[in-house]
């Protein structure tokens, strides 16, 4: 999978940044980008999120199979 093609992502897809691993959400923004489910810090007051073209550092995507 290219990591660059926001498309291609679906709810439930692994992204691996640099530091730090999220699970993507089924929800997306008005651009269709996906939102991401994390956890980044103990006073986060939403864990899904709309970070994932504003985050650098993306070093992998993948999906389970079934």
């Amino acid at each position: 999978m290219d990591v660059h093609d926001i498309g291609s992502w679906r709810g439930g897809d692994i992204v691996v940044f640099s530091n730090h691993a999220d699970v993507v959400s089924d929800g997306r923004n008005g651009d269709g980008v996906p939102y991401v489910i994390h956890h980044n810090d103990p006073f986060q007051t939403s864990y899904e999120q709309d970070i994932l073209q504003s985050r650098d550092g993306i070093v992998g995507h993948c999906r389970m199979s079934e």
